[in-house]
């Protein structure tokens, strides 16, 4: 074994960087590691991507990690969402990470006898992210990364490149909303529209691979082989493979949703009239949220293509008098107004010396409703016969035509009608130099070579994806990394265009 040297880093007052009191932790505290990130199963079509995690024990026999003790350096500090990182060194490689995320909390222990400890738990960027609703404005052909863009604004998520690496989209979606919604699954509307992957970097960004990220570079070449041979360079300490069945679908099934925009209309209308019209003080500012569709609205109604800015007399009137009886004090209340796709906050502040009533206030704007939907399927009799029907259903309404549905059922047909193998790989990456190096490199969608022909006897000496990591270090730094592998040969004989060469491949790849 070699000695690996680890940093286990907390950003505790949140100012962007690691070398404030307290903010590297003693690895002499730590009694152990495990953290994770990836897709939740080792399949590019059922696996989704999940917050990655981190859990750490630490030694809190000082009482540092108590958060109600004042004479803690970091007292005041203990607070979710800080940032938190492992950075791994080897011989020959400087600190590289290994995981990245934020604080969620931190629990201390008493144990009878003396010892205290404290689990530090953490969550990946996804997680961060998905903390509490989103609303996207109505958008129309965007490309898919423009409108993972637009998921990260809304979810509050920091913009360029150090926290997000986003690929050019290959689908166009022709109209995108999303109202009362987590960050994550509307992500993962958009991954299945796209038919990419929305994931997690180890290095605490938010990425988007399309669908053509692994049909070009290094997703054509393998990164590493990792072997069962005797002496083999890189070798692994399990290996276990999933049963393909669950995974075989030989019919998709997608609709095409297209949408009608009506003419301006009345959407919303304020129900408070008369003696019960709602009042605002002088100086003070009142919040009216107007939704359309509103339970009233036909089933057909789906969101608001854009909202009328708020006008003055024709959609808000204010009156000295609750019964409008009195001085008309309309052009003395500001309007401010805060669009999305199933709402607008309309905001009215008095500007008079007097108590303005609201008598009218209403919301126009132009509503979407849907079309009737085309359902698009693709099967594969052979592959019924010899396993059942298994059907897959889009999880997206945002393909954009019957043409690309078309492709999507074809181009997923044609990989998963038939078993594709599916590993678990384990390795102990402080085994030597060599094995440490591979374990700082690696990163989700590289692809590796796994031979296990030898004394593992499974037949297999193919190519795999990554599509999800796991570390476990113990208290004496014996280090696992295990990985879950999704076969890359069912994609090896796509042609891109542009990337692809003439004669070595037999499939287009839409």
């Amino acid at each position: 074994m070699v000695v690996a040297t680890y940093k286990l880093q907390v950003d505790w007052n949140n100012d962007g960087d690691w070398g404030d009191t307290g903010e590297e932790i003693d690895m002499g505290r730590v009694r152990g590691i495990t953290c994770s990130f990836g897709r939740d199963r080792a399949s590019q079509l059922t696996g989704r991507s999940k917050s990655g995690k981190l859990r750490a024990t630490l030694d809190n026999r000082s009482g540092d990690y108590n958060p109600f003790n004042t004479a803690s350096p970091i007292y005041g500090n203990i607070l979710p969402g800080r940032p938190v990182r492992l950075l791994g060194t080897s011989a020959t490689q400087s600190d590289q990470a290994i995981w990245q995320g934020y604080l969620v909390r931190i629990t201390p222990r008493v144990f009878l006898g003396g010892d205290a400890t404290a689990t530090l738990e953490a969550t990946g960027p996804l997680g961060q992210i998905n903390l509490d609703q989103i609303e996207v404005a109505m958008v129309t052909a965007q490309r898919t990364d423009q409108v993972v863009d637009d998921i990260l604004d809304a979810a509050g998520w920091a913009a360029g490149s150090s926290y997000r690496t986003l690929d050019t989209g290959k689908t166009t979606i022709s109209r995108y909303w999303k109202a009362q919604s987590y960050a994550i699954p509307a992500l993962q509307e958009v991954e299945s529209t796209e038919g990419g992957f929305v994931r997690e970097g180890k290095d605490g960004k938010i990425v988007f691979d399309n669908r053509h990220h692994r049909l070009a570079g290094v997703g054509l070449t393998s990164q590493a082989t990792y072997s069962d041979a005797s002496g083999a360079a890189r070798g692994y300490s399990g290996l276990t493979m999933d049963d393909p069945l669950p995974h075989i679908f030989n019919q998709f099934s997608t609709e095409v949703q297209g949408y009608t925009t009506a003419s301006v209309a009345v959407l919303w209308t304020l129900s408070e009239s008369g003696s019960s019209s709602p009042s605002i003080a002088p100086g003070v500012a009142r919040t009216w949220i107007a939704r359309y569709p509103t339970t009233a609205s036909a089933n057909s109604a789906e969101a608001v293509n854009a909202w009328t800015t708020t006008a003055a007399t024709t959609d808000m009137v204010a009156n000295a008098a609750a019964d409008g009886s009195g001085s008309n004090v309309t052009s003395d209340i500001g309007i401010a107004d805060s669009k999305n796709s199933e709402t607008m906050a309309i905001t009215l502040t008095n500007n008079s010396s007097v108590i303005a009533y609201v008598t009218k206030l209403q919301a126009r704007g132009t509503a979407v409703s849907a079309d009737d939907p085309v359902t698009i399927q693709a099967t594969d009799s052979t592959s019924q016969t010899a396993f059942g029907k298994r059907t897959w259903p889009s999880r997206t309404k945002f393909i954009p035509d019957t043409d690309e549905a078309v492709d999507w059922a074809d181009f997923n047909l044609s990989i998963y009608k038939d078993p594709t193998a599916m590993l678990q790989m384990t390795y102990i990456a402080n085994r030597d130099t060599n094995a440490l190096n591979e374990m700082l490199d690696r990163d989700i969608s590289e692809r590796v070579t796994v031979v296990a022909a030898n004394t593992a006897d499974l037949d297999i000496n193919r190519d795999f994806f990554i599509e999800a990591v796991h570390h476990q270090i113990s208290a004496n730094r014996l280090h696992r990394v295990t990985y879950l592998l999704s076969d890359a040969e069912q994609f090896s004989d796509f042609w891109v265009w542009g990337t692809s060469k003439w004669g070595t491949s037999t499939r287009w790849a839409y």
